[in-house]
This record gives structure tokens, sequence and C-alpha cells, in this order.
């Protein structure tokens, strides 16, 4: 790609140089570049057809879209070069010269539309807000690039028809920032490259109708045509990567705020810019901006800020912590540092809570003084402070640390000081984990008398001691550490899953079994590994387990893994996947909780499938979240919860809601199976409901290995087929 766009912007300066010195005519050198601008508008064209095949459901629909908008441009050079041909004039070109460029606009702005997350816990008055605040922005640049632009000895209708380009290249910026506001935009993904070449659009844009309307000569605006072909190759290169939208708001995208402060600002040059007819509709937009942007600075400082050390509070801190773990990776971590003083309630009541509150306040400003960069600090609670950081090497962790306790042990009541580091997403893979293990590590300091104590997956520095939670804890981790490296603890199961027409069997669902004490089912079991931190370690080694046997599973069956949404989306899950094809593998999303970003979610399951594997959702019926799975994640399969199936021929109610589901496999294109069938009767209303498939104790156990179902025609004629649906 970087070769042929080398060759062809030198072809365009070389075509350019000749224009201007008259060996060829202008009219050729247009013809000539736009004919260079569509042929990377072809290749972008290939590179984005080729992201549609390897992916599926929304962004298979962003990238068929992103490409019908390049074919469009592509063949945009047709009618221009018939204007040319026509005896068209270059510097004055018609508007149906420009349609087939035109038109690739409103494919890419519906490929954004689909992109655009909605803000989690916004109500639509918040919601109409920042769309105003939005388009009060893009007025004002809209004003501003008008009055730059505008030629005065054009006519009215030749200047808007040539700025035409121009306003569709900010609003294609706008959809883009309405798509990744709260999007981890990194150059991983696709979102950067897009924004580079809508940049780079923009820019030439603007750029050839300057110098067009100035008639500033054939060399000029040929070096200015290379901004095209830049885009058309940054449009490809965005095709070779993932669309992968991670809902990290407190981290990453400009807030309302920071948007009102932009329009306020732009909203100067518009008015002196603008025709004196426009100027008070430019202030009066002005005038509402700022009353804005004070009401909003107000909300945030009651919401967001500690009054007494001007940090974060407890909740925003929460929800900024959650960002960072959503971004942080392996490769570019974040550190969370805590600290709090010894005995600071007992000196408070000694003291006065008046001296307390000037011990807190004075210590608030030595921490934010620190020189610490690329995080927020936050007062948690009474005498604890924490501070969260991305993109600071793990080793840092211990030395940052170290000196925030130095900076607490100064404090004015000369109290002892105690801190403890996470490293996320090493330590922690959400939140609430994260500040878990903060608390722990404090505790562990505490009663080892540490200055400072890594949590470190729980190891907390080999602190020991058997009081209280942190004691229990680390027992339950070592418990579930010991599964984990223990061979023969873990080992895999197989239920086959049947058709409910005639028996036979389809794909074996892998399950775990757990040979350590306590004894407890499997689910106990990988609840616990989640409690203590360790749920994603427990979770991928039951997939690698259950990989490690594919080979086993008959022809033309499918194997089935359990995954959590987290486990989806780890980078250990990969691994244990493997690198070849999937062909034959369902992966089964069991989460009873909500998802924080489907975007995400739906984009490595796209990776997934496009390697050959299918996705189903388990336990469909039994919450709000499975179904929200179904509308989100176009499953290949729906597994209807057990509850569900359990006594269903006595039950009107849930014969009711297994008859949508099956009417939802016909609109999604989703195969329906019941789980747990247990009786002749609950297999015979399931076949008078149409439901096609199914699994449980009635029509064969879990066995240790993949053995086709012992179900046949003799166990068909003990159901009834008419049993009342």
């Amino acid at each position: 790609m970087l070769l042929t766009l080398v060759m062809a912007a030198a072809a365009i300066l070389t075509v350019a140089t000749m224009a201007e010195t008259g060996r060829v005519s202008t009219e050729v050198a247009a013809a000539s570049a736009v004919i260079l601008v569509s042929v990377m508008a072809v290749l972008g064209l290939v590179a984005t057809r080729e992201a549609a095949s390897r992916t599926s459901g929304v962004e298979a629909t962003v990238w068929t879209l992103f490409a019908r908008g390049l074919a469009s441009w592509s063949l945009g050079c047709i009618p221009y070069l018939v204007f040319l041909l026509t005896g068209g004039d270059v510097r004055s070109p018609a508007a149906w010269s420009q349609i087939g460029f035109l038109m690739a606009y409103p494919f890419w702005y519906r490929a954004l539309w689909l992109m655009r997350q909605p803000a989690l816990h916004e109500s639509r008055r918040h919601r109409v807000e920042g769309w105003g605040i939005e388009l009060s922005v893009l007025a004002s640049l809209f004003v501003i690039v008008v009055a730059l632009l505008w030629q005065p000895t054009l006519p009215a209708t030749q200047n808007i028809a040539l700025q035409v380009p121009v306003v569709l290249d900010l609003l294609l910026l706008a959809a883009l920032f309405n798509a990744v506001r709260r999007s981890a935009v990194t150059r991983q993904t696709a979102f950067v490259w897009f924004a580079y070449a809508f940049i780079a659009l923009g820019v030439t844009d603007g750029l050839v109708t300057y110098m067009v309307t100035r008639d500033l000569g054939a060399g000029l605006i040929g070096v200015a045509m290379i901004g095209f072909m830049l885009a058309m190759a940054l449009l490809a290169l965005a095709a070779r990567r993932p669309i992968r939208v991670t809902e990290a708001q407190a981290v990453l995208g400009p807030s309302k705020t920071l948007l009102a402060a932009i329009g306020l600002l732009l909203s100067g040059p518009a008015g002196v810019l603008a025709p004196t007819a426009v100027r008070p509709f430019v202030f009066l937009v002005a005038g509402l901006l700022f009353w804005r942007l004070v009401a909003l600075l107000r909300v945030h400082g009651q919401t967001d800020t500690d009054p007494l050390s001007g940090f974060l509070e407890q909740r925003a801190f929460s929800r900024h912590v959650a960002g960072v773990v959503q971004a942080a990776s392996s490769s570019r971590p974040a550190v969370l540092v805590s600290v709090d003083l010894d005995g600071f309630g007992r000196w408070n009541a000694q003291h006065g809570y008046g001296a307390g509150d000037a011990l807190l306040s004075d210590l608030a400003v030595q921490l934010e003084g620190c020189g610490l960069t690329g995080g927020v600090w936050s007062r948690l609670a009474g005498d604890r402070f924490a501070w969260i950081g991305i993109g600071h090497e793990p080793e840092d962790g211990r030395r940052i640390a170290e000196t925030v306790q130095t900076i607490a042990a100064g404090n004015a009541g000369e109290l002892t000081a105690r801190a403890t580091f996470v490293v996320l997403p090493h330590d922690a893979e959400n939140a609430a984990n994260a500040l878990a293990a903060a608390e722990e590590g404090l505790a562990a300091a505490r009663a080892g008398a540490r200055r400072v104590v890594a949590f470190d997956r729980g190891r907390l520095d080999g602190v020991e001691y058997t009081a209280g939670y942190t004691a229990s804890l680390a027992q339950r981790r070592e418990s579930i550490l010991t599964v984990l490296h223990a061979p023969e603890t873990i080992s895999t199961v197989f239920q086959p899953i049947v058709s409910l027409s005639d028996g036979r069997t389809v794909g074996f669902e892998s399950l775990s079994r757990f040979r350590a004490e306590p004894q407890r089912p499997p689910d106990r079991w990988i609840a616990e590994a989640h409690a203590v931190g360790l749920g994603l370690e427990i979770e991928v080694e039951c997939v690698r387990r259950a990989c490690a046997l594919r080979h086993t599973i008959p022809a033309g069956a499918y194997l089935s893994v359990n995954m959590s949404p987290d486990a989806i989306l780890a980078p250990e899950m990969e691994e244990a996947l493997g690198d070849g094809t999937l062909e034959g593998l369902v992966i089964e999303i069991t989460e009873h909780e909500a998802v924080g970003d489907y975007a995400r979610l739906s984009s490595r399951l796209a990776d997934y499938r496009g390697r050959g594997a299918l996705v189903a959702i388990d336990d469909a019926g039994a919450g709000h979240a499975s179904m929200r799975h179904v509308t989100q994640l176009n499953p290949d399969y729906i597994k209807i919860d057990r509850s569900l199936i359990h006594d269903i021929h006595l039950d009107h109610a849930k014969r009711a809601l297994v008859r949508s589901m099956v009417t939802l496999e016909k609109e999604l294109g989703a195969a329906i199976v019941a789980e747990g069938i247990e009786s002749t009767d609950e297999l015979a209303t399931l076949r008078s409901l149409g439901v096609p498939y199914g699994q449980g104790y009635l029509l064969a156990r879990p066995h240790r290995t993949a053995t086709p179902a012992p179900w046949s025609s003799a166990l068909l004629s003990l159901t009834d087929p008419a049993v009342e649906a």
C-alpha cells in the first residue's frame, strides 16, 4: 500500500509539473489526478471488502458500507471525465461532475452511525443536550470555514457548490466523534485510521477549493490532490484492524463540558467572520454555550469532587478506575496506588475535627505536588487516598507507592502511613476487583507492619498473618491456585446435544469437573475463583483442556465451550484457543450480568467467527442479560435455560415463552437448544413446540469421552407430539 501510494503521488507530481510548464493542458492534469485517486480508492475497496468477508454482524455491515462508499468514489472519476471531455472548466466544476464522490458520504455516515454507542445511564434530556452542544460546535466551524473559503468574485451558487465537500467532511468528522468519544482509540483499532483519513479528506477539500477559486496553478493543486490518495490509503489501512469499542468514558474522549468550552472559543472567530446578519445568532449560541458551561462545571464540582481535598470523590473515582481497567493492557499497564494513615480517627478525636481537616487538606496538597503524571487522585474515605495512572511499567508500581508513602508519612500528626499498589490488568480484571485488591494490600501492610505491600495476585509480599478477611481470602486463593496447578484436579466431560426429531447427536458441550476439597459443584468452584480474583485463569484453563480434546469429537459434530464475556476478551483466551482454524467450535456465552461494551465483544466474536467458530447464548430466559445477548450478538444457537424446561408440560407461561423463542429462531436464523430435559413429558412438549435440539439427563448424561447419545426411535415413540402447546 505504501509503495502504491508513493508511486501514485510521484505520478501526480510529474503531471502537475508538466501542466505548470505547459507541456500538458490543465484538463489532462486534472483527469490524470482524478484517475490516480480512483485507483487508490479501488485498493481501499478491496481491503474493506476483505474485512467484511472475515467479520460478521454489525462490524461486517460497517465494512460493507465503507466498501460501497469507496466503490462510489472510485467510479466518481467517470462523471468528472465526462465533464472535462465536454469542455468543462477545471476552475468551475459543475455539481453533477462531483456526484460520484459525493455519493460516498451517505454510506460512510451510515457506517459511523452503526458504530455509535449510546452513553450508559444517560437520559433523553442529557442526550439532546449533548447533541445541541455538538451541533453548536459544528455550526461555528462551518461559519469559520465558509468565511475563509468564500470567493466574492464567484456567484453564490458556485461558492456553495465548491464548499459542499468541505461541509460534508465536517459532518463526517462529527459523526466519527459521536462514534468513538467513549472508545479506546489506539492504533490497534480502526478508529484512529478513520480519523486520519477523514482529516486528510477535509484538509484536502479545503485546500483544493481555495486553490481552484484563486487560480493558484495546476502545480499546487496537483500537490494538494495527494491528500485524497492519502485518505484512500488510510481507509485501506483501517480495514486491516478490528473495530473494538471500549466503554472508557472516564479516560478517553472529550466530555460535554470540554465540547462546550471548545464551542465557546470558536464562537469568537465565528462572530468576527460571519456576515452581519448572522452575527446575532452566533452570539446567541455563544451565550447558551456559556450558560451550559457554567452549569456543567457547577455539576462537576458538586458530584465528582471531594470538597476537602479537591480530588475525585469515591463514586467518580470508581467510574474512572473502570475506564482505566478496560483501557489497560499487558503492553500498556496501569498502576493503582492507595495510602492511608494509622490511627487517624483517634488523632482526629483528640485534636479536633478542624485540625484533622487541616491535616488531610495539607496532605492532599503534598500528594498532588509529588510529580506523578498521567493519572488522577481521589480521596476514597476518611484518611485514605488513591491514585491511578495508565502507561506505567509494572516495576514502577513499587517506586510510586514508596514515593506516596514517604509523602504521607510526613503528615502534620506524625501518623504512620501504609501504602499498596495494584498493577492492572495483571492483578484485577474490573474496577471492583482493583479497589478490593487495594484494600487487601493495605490490610496486609497494617497486619505485617510494612510501609509498602504489593498486591501481586494476592501474594502480598509474603506477609503472614491469620486474622481478619485478608487471611481468609489468602487461603481461598491458595485453594484455587492448587486446583489450577494440579493436572488431576480438573477433568473434562462431554454431554451430547441431540436433534429432537431423529435422535442424532449434533454436538457436545464440554463441562469441567473438579476433584478437590472441599467437594462442591463446578459452578461453585468457578464462582469461588471469580470471588478471589482468579476467575479468568480458571475459565481459560477449562477451555484449554477442552480444546486439547477437540480431536476426539466425532466427525460432523461440534464442540461447545463455555466462556464469560470478560474471558472472551482476554488475550489469554486467544492463546487457549490456539492459532489454527476454529471450525467445529461453538463459543457459549455464560454471563447473567449486563455487558458493558457489546461492540467490543461483537468485534472479538467476529474475529473468532472469521476463523470458523459459531456463537451460542447460554441460559436464555434466565435473566435480562442473556436476552440482551441475543439481541446484540447475533448468535448461531440460543440455549433455553433449564429453569424454563423443568415441568414445561405443566406450565402454560413457560410454553408461551419457549414458543416465542422458537419464533425468534426463525427471525434471527439461530437454532434453539433446550437444556435440562429430564422427562418424556418435557421432551414431548418441546417437540410439539418445534424446538429442534436439546440436551439433558433423559437424552444422555455427561461422559468422559465424546460418545453419541444412546437415543433411539424407541424413546421417540414414548413421547406424544400431540401434547397441548
